[in-house]
């Protein structure tokens, strides 16, 4: 079974789903990279014992199809997601 983050970018692969578009500075960045480098914030925070403002350690494990009982034990299978991403961009 794929994760609901894994079953957004295929839709939006498919052009099923219509991404918003994401400006830095003047170049068009990759939604689905700057959602996940600033999850990763989220993340990092949370496995210090911070909270986040507007978002929850909960919907991030959901939609990343985590596995543990705290941001700390999430974060390495987190940052295999992101990596994992990032290679597929180059491919």
């Amino acid at each position: 079974m794929r994760t609901p983050f894994e079953q957004a970018v295929e839709q939006a692969r498919l052009g099923q789903l219509q991404t918003p578009k994401v400006i830095m500075g003047s170049k068009n960045m990759d939604y689905f990279g700057y959602q996940l480098a600033v999850h990763k914030y989220n993340l990092g925070i949370m496995a210090m014992g911070m909270t986040c403002r507007g978002i929850k350690f909960t919907d991030i494990k959901k939609y990343y199809g985590l596995k543990g009982r705290s941001a700390k034990d999430c974060l390495p299978q987190f940052l295999e997601v992101f990596e994992s991403y990032k290679q597929s961009l180059n491919n």
